[in-house]
């Protein structure tokens, strides 16, 4: 509210400041007990200095994916609650089911199962605890879009003192879901699409980090992407965008995720990254898996969490996924303009 305050559409949203304030006044409580029960803790926690980072554009499977691979309990993730509570959600998690009976039991955007124990998206908390050093703040902030793009890569615009800010905060907010996973021990596995851009800063922060990169039909993502704008986008907006502002930060982030990433993980070693069809994983997710463990050195483990990915794949059987209408030609021409290097890339046909 201190930076952007002034540009939020206040007669519009008035009732969401108010609820957001509460909130923030919980996780306000929540930080000043977390700093003084497990501020010492906190802060010498050592991290696992092997983090797993699961890559891809919103829309092309990378919750699916998430999902499957926090059934192997060597892992670390960070939840619902967790990035939802950042500051506080050590002290306050006898508060997580209370959150979780007021949450749907599905997404909005492709009613996949929701609750606040379900593996979720670390650059949420992140946003929060940077103060909006994200590129997640279009969607309070759709009309200033261009204004958060420095915060992809955090190459193109943003300053040192706002890379550190942003560094600081992730690595807090990582220490912390070390330490709630019980130390060191489990590795951290971390999912937020705009880590897409980021291959290189991550790599400078975690040099043995692995990476699984997650890709779909491009023209599925955009009709995906579309859907997901219309479904929930519109749940965290402080200003009313237009049609244009909306289809401009799908098009544009999904350029830009794209060449960020094939400019950057052709510097990881081959044993440090895996990339995965969306629809190999939906047709046959244990081979999927056993493929990427193979690939990137865990075999040993894939046999003693098979039953755990069998059983939650299997619960998928009757999930069904959204049906969106037909591309116009139209679409199909503009998608194929801001995304041909995504075709050639990685090997659709436009």
């Amino acid at each position: 509210m201190r930076d952007h305050g002034s540009h939020v559409e206040i007669a519009t949203y008035f009732p969401r400041l108010i609820f957001l304030t509460i909130m923030s006044l919980v996780n306000t409580i929540g930080a000043i007990a977390d700093s003084v029960l497990y501020g010492r803790a906190i802060a010498s926690q050592e991290l696992n200095d092997e983090p797993v980072f699961i890559l891809g554009h919103p829309r092309t499977g990378t919750t699916h994916l998430h999902n499957l691979l926090s059934r192997d309990p060597s892992f670390a993730f960070a939840t619902t609650f967790s990035v939802g509570f950042p500051s506080g959600f050590l002290s306050c998690r006898w508060l997580a089911p209370f959150m979780g009976a007021i949450m749907d039991d599905t997404r909005p955007m492709d009613n996949m199962a929701l609750s606040h124990d379900t593996p979720q998206e670390d650059e949420v908390a992140t946003n929060q605890l940077s103060g909006g050093a994200s590129p997640y703040m279009p969607l309070m902030f759709p009309k200033r879009e261009a204004l958060f793009r420095r915060w992809y890569s955090m190459r193109d615009g943003a300053s040192s003192a706002e890379i550190a800010r942003w560094k600081e905060s992730f690595l807090y907010f990582l220490r912390k879901t070390q330490y709630a996973a019980g130390g060191k021990r489990k590795r951290l596995l971390l999912k937020s699409p705009v880590h897409t851009a980021r291959v290189d800063v991550l790599r400078e922060m975690f040099p043995k980090a692995q990476f699984v990169f997650i890709h779909r039909n491009p023209y599925e993502v955009f009709q995906s992407a579309v859907h997901m704008a219309d479904a929930y986008y519109w749940q965290c907006y402080f200003q009313v965008p237009s049609a244009e502002d909306v289809q401009e930060f799908i098009l544009y982030q999904g350029e830009y995720l794209h060449d960020a990433y094939e400019r950057d993980i052709r510097k990881v070693k081959k044993g440090n990254k895996h990339e995965v069809r969306f629809d190999e994983l939906n047709k046959d997710p244990l081979g999927t898996l056993r493929a990427l463990y193979d690939a990137l050195g865990w075999s040993a483990n894939f046999a003693s969490i098979r039953p755990a990915i069998e059983s939650y794949a299997g619960s998928l059987r009757d999930f069904k996924m959204n049906a969106h209408a037909r591309l116009s030609e139209e679409a199909k021409e503009v998608v194929r303009a801001r995304w041909g290097n995504w075709f050639k890339d990685l090997g659709y046909d436009e």
